[in-house]
This record gives C-alpha cells, structure tokens and sequence, in this order.
C-alpha cells in the first residue's frame, strides 16, 4: 500500500498554484488516497466539504474504467 499523501504536499501544491484551497485525489490501482487543504480556517472547511461531496457523489464513478 502507497504511503499516505502528506497534508504539506497539498500545501505545496496550493502555495505553488496560489491556490486557496487544494483537494488531491489520487488512486493506486485499489484504493483511492485523498488529501486537502485550505490556507485558512474557513478555506480548510471548505476543502473538507468538496471531499464529503467527491466521496458521496462522485468517486464511484471516477475511477471505474466504464
């Protein structure tokens, strides 16, 4: 099993990009691995309801292959 995406890795993304908030999905062939993060307290609940929503809405079909 991969290691665990590192919240500073999306932090370097979001810093990078000049981004405020930063949601990483990715998928290792099994499992879907997910981070986020928000440059501030209101940006990180944000992110964290963009991830409710991605894994409640859309990750069933993100990764399918249909």
């Amino acid at each position: 099993m991969p290691k665990r995406i590192p919240i500073a890795e999306a932090k370097r993304v979001a810093e990078a990009h000049d981004l405020k908030q930063v949601l990483l999905i990715g998928w290792d062939g099994e499992l879907v691995h997910l981070v986020t993060y928000g440059a501030t307290k209101e940006d990180c609940k944000k992110a964290a309801e963009a991830q409710k929503f991605w894994q409640g809405k859309i990750r069933e079909f993100s990764f399918r292959g249909d």
